[in-house]
């Protein structure tokens, strides 16, 4: 872990896997593999609900 991140602890952690497992499903889906575009959008909602602040969504409506 990079010594910056390490006060984060666990919420770095998690972060980290979730970015990695998006990462790796965006190369399933663009290899069209079955069920990668499910992983995409669940992992897509679960880093959107860690950090909402970083959401490239604008909910103030």
């Amino acid at each position: 872990m990079d010594k910056d991140a390490e006060g984060l602890g666990a919420d770095f952690e998690l972060w980290q896997q979730l970015t990695d497992d998006y990462e790796a499903a965006l190369g399933a889906l663009a290899r069209g593999e079955p069920g990668a575009r499910e992983r995409v959008v669940r992992l897509s909602l679960a880093l959107q609900q860690l950090h909402p602040d970083l959401s490239p969504v604008d909910h103030d409506y």
